[in-house]
């Protein structure tokens, strides 16, 4: 199993500083992400989990509420990358 560093996502503007989402003002500031790649069987799963870093109970209820949302969109990110990896690794 390879296991990659944390990391920290949060909306920035042109100066590099950390702002509010623009689609709400009580999502939290960051977001902690964890991604993990393992192998069985010749394949590699990657699993990505995430959740509200240094956030106040709203910032973490806003997540929370949004939580499908934010799976969803990962579910047709990933969707993308599945289909490239197949027609450019299996040729």
């Amino acid at each position: 199993m390879l296991i990659y560093p944390d990391f920290i996502q949060s909306y920035s503007d042109e100066e590099g500083n950390t702002i509010r989402a623009p689609f709400s003002g009580t999502w939290p500031l960051e977001v902690i992400n964890h991604l993990m790649l393992t192998e069985s069987e010749g394949k590699t799963t990657l699993t990505l989990r995430g959740g509200p870093f240094n956030a106040t109970e709203e910032e973490r209820a806003t997540f929370e509420s949004m939580r499908p949302h934010v799976q969803q969109g990962f579910v047709g990110t990933f969707d993308q990358l599945d289909a490239f990896l197949e027609q450019n690794l299996n040729r």
